[in-house]
């Protein structure tokens, strides 16, 4: 065996369950094992984060109750797929583990369905949630996120009374924050109000992609100094502005750990290809279309790849193990409960 088969793949982030949800809307059952399962096995993908997304077009109204469909419908298809698990925290991931299972993590990506009502994180804890990211790119009662491309806004704000009690409530409950797509206001008001680690789970360095959704060298250093993890994005706009490849993927990789060591950098690769086909035309405009795949890391099956390009830059198969999932497995371990 090599190292990626020996190793535990963990993605921190992806947005399968979008797919999901939209599909069982239409009928459809079985969705991770027909679409999504083939890729996984073929890239080695042991463990994943599976935010709960929510388009424009739920909100605001619709923000709980598709929520809890999402929920729902994942629930329908971990009992119809024996090859999958849901995880509440590290003992039951290293149980599916043991069981050759891929363990899922529940997350969200942004807290719109909590609306202002704290009382509601508990209800989604006791559902399986473990990882919050606060925002997405756009405001909510948390805070303000930071906008995937310029836009006119007032002027941006940082966590709000409702974003502290949020966080620290999080905290208490043994659920993970991840400060991905907060504006860099909010981003520091986590780092005063939070304790222990904390998580950028799809977020590039700053200091070779100008642009606010990746990190800059000041706020990776501060989740270091917390043992947090930064998990390495393959969306082309933030590795590169023109020509997006694995290789300059893996230049965030090596800034990261020369900047703040090996123990603090694994995976988030927020594959477009799980969302691209049911944007709305609005969306379509928002977002950066022209430069979402990054050359020769399309989807799971290219993940082998991506652990020999990190051999051949000289990664000892101890770092290499560390990138691909040890360094979050840690933060889960000592965080979620």
């Amino acid at each position: 065996m090599g190292i990626h088969e020996e190793a535990f793949v963990f993605d921190a982030h992806s947005d399968i369950l979008y797919s999901v949800f939209r599909e069982h809307k239409a009928g459809r059952k079985n969705v991770i094992a027909e679409d999504f399962l083939p890729d996984m096995k073929k890239g080695g993908v042991n463990g994943r984060v599976l935010a709960i997304y929510l388009d424009n077009t739920s909100l605001p109204e619709m923000a709980l109750r598709h929520a809890l469909d999402y929920i729902s419908y994942l629930y329908e298809e971990i009992d119809t797929t024996p090859e999958i698990a849901l995880c509440h925290n590290y003992k039951e991931v290293m149980e599916a583990y043991k069981k050759g299972k891929i363990a899922f993590i529940l997350g969200m990506e942004g807290a719109e369905p909590l609306g202002n009502d704290i009382a509601l994180l508990r209800i989604f804890y006791k559902l399986g949630l473990r990882v919050l990211t606060l925002t997405h790119s756009r405001r909510n009662y948390i805070g303000d996120g930071a906008f995937l491309k310029p836009q006119k806004s007032g002027t941006p704000g940082g966590l709000s009374p409702f974003g502290i009690e949020v966080l620290e409530e999080a905290q208490k409950l043994g659920i993970l924050i991840d400060v991905s797509h907060l504006n860099d206001p909010g981003f520091w008001d986590v780092m005063e109000f939070s304790k222990g680690p904390v998580v950028a789970s799809h977020s590039n360095c700053r200091a070779l992609v100008n642009h606010p959704r990746n990190l800059t060298d000041e706020q990776i250093k501060a989740i270091a100094e917390r043992g947090g993890v930064i998990g390495m994005n393959a969306a082309g706009l933030f590795i590169d502005e023109r020509n997006p490849t694995l290789d300059k993927l893996l230049n965030h990789v090596d800034h990261i750990v020369e900047l703040v060591g090996i123990k603090h950098v694994g995976l988030g690769l927020d594959f477009f290809d799980y969302t691209l086909k049911y944007l709305s035309e609005e969306e379509r405009r928002y977002l950066p279309l022209d430069n979402i795949y990054t050359k020769n890391l399309v989807g799971d099956a290219d993940l082998p790849k991506l652990t020999e390009k990190l051999m051949e830059r000289g990664y000892t198969e101890k770092d290499i193990k560390r990138i691909l999932g040890e360094n979050f497995l840690e933060v889960v371990k000592k965080v979620i409960r």
